[in-house]
């Protein structure tokens, strides 16, 4: 699948321009200073002026920072289905979130395409499989992802995993949403290959290895040249080193490795998205060749991989 990819909202934490955000690290830097209710200074980029009461309430005043607000807004794109990429979510949640969504944003459900990934950053390739089973004369979708780990923060202050003028590892949670049209065309990025999995925690290093593996049996790849891999937690990093060795012959010197979330903070499920719009743009502006690969763990079960090259314009 060859797909043409355009982000048309992207917000982390207080920071609203899409050119910044996009060609992160190159632009100018996000400001990774934030002081809990307690006056102590940590390291995280959330909003200020965002509700404090639910994770629900919070990632609507984050929703309501995109152009889908009313029909004549979302009139441009209303010939699309909208995936939603959301935070892994019980059954339950997942019902009373598509209420509440359907609710505020009725106009963007008349779609009869339009569905929910509540499966964490990963979840863009369960949205990526879906866009290419699509009908071939309309593959064609928004893609919406939004998570905030604000309500996290006390947790990780308190187990002592934020970073802190004390403590100069550890956590920076961070807040996303991402507005972006991708399409199928006939050049652009191409999807080489897209592998899913789901495993426990304790299975996650053999669950990628597997993965790698899978990636590494495809015949006539290139060697990678760009490795998209998760920096979020050091337990995910741990993971993935420890099936590093998997890429033997497919990675050499010259092998970029990119881990977005030194960059923009820990986004949750809004990563996966990210990613992608990072990899297509550093395409497009000629600052990557050859393949790339993307791996994304989510928090919970979900993870996968896909492995993109670009194709010029003939």
């Amino acid at each position: 699948m060859i797909m043409h990819a355009e982000a048309i909202n992207m917000v982390v934490g207080s920071y609203e321009n899409p050119q910044q955000l996009i060609n992160l690290p190159l632009s100018e830097g996000v400001d990774f200073s934030y002081q809990l209710s307690d006056g102590q200074h940590v390291a995280a980029v959330m909003a200020h002026e965002l509700a404090t009461d639910t994770q629900l309430n919070r990632l609507i005043d984050m929703l309501h920072k995109l152009p889908i607000q009313n029909e004549t807004q979302w009139q441009p794109y209303s010939h699309q289905a909208i995936f939603w990429i959301l935070p892994h979510l019980e059954k339950q949640q997942l019902v009373d979130w598509v209420t509440r969504l359907h609710a505020l944003f009725p106009h963007c459900f008349v779609h009869p395409n339009s569905r929910f990934f509540p499966m964490g950053s990963a979840g863009i390739f369960s949205a990526l499989s879906a866009l290419k089973a699509m009908p071939v004369d309309n593959q064609s979708a928004i893609f919406i992802a939004v998570d905030s780990l604000f309500f996290d923060l006390v947790d990780f202050n308190h187990d002592q995993e934020l970073i802190t003028q004390q403590q100069d590892t550890g956590r920076c949670p961070a807040e996303a949403v991402i507005m972006a049209s991708i399409n199928v065309a006939n050049d652009g990025l191409e999807m080489v290959d897209l592998f899913q999995d789901s495993c426990s925690a304790v299975q996650q290093t053999q669950t990628i290895k597997a993965l790698f593996n899978r990636a590494c049996q495809i015949e006539d790849l290139d060697v990678f040249a760009q490795l998209y891999l998760p920096g979020n937690h050091a337990a995910v990093t741990d993971n993935w080193l420890n099936a590093y060795e998997q890429l033997a012959g497919r990675i050499d010197q010259d092998t970029q490795i990119s881990q977005s979330s030194y960059f923009t903070g820990d986004i949750g499920c809004v990563a996966g998205l990210f990613n992608l719009l990072h990899i297509y743009n550093r395409y497009q502006q000629q600052n990557a060749t050859g393949t790339s690969l993307q791996l994304e763990v989510s928090q919970q079960l979900h993870l996968g991989l896909a492995m993109y090259s670009w194709i010029e314009k003939a």
